[in-house]
């Protein structure tokens, strides 16, 4: 049942947001940045998925972003 739902929704135009590599502010809500060894800027967990109908963004993935190393 719920596969079936996903293939109608997907079929009609919504898809998950892409929540790997750079931070997107059009498409990624930022709650918060944590000190990381990965490149700033880039997401490194997902709080919350986000959607998309076509090209407008229903909910903006919530994510964190990494932030330099503190030294």
């Amino acid at each position: 049942m719920h596969r079936a739902l996903d293939e109608l929704l997907a079929k009609e135009g919504l898809a998950e947001i892409e929540t790997e590599g750079r931070f997107d502010p059009h498409v990624h809500e930022a709650l918060l940045s944590q000190p990381s060894e990965q490149e700033e800027g880039t997401v490194i967990e997902v709080v919350q998925k986000g959607y998309k109908l076509g090209d407008r963004v229903l909910r903006p993935a919530r994510v964190v972003i990494a932030a330099p190393l503190e030294d």
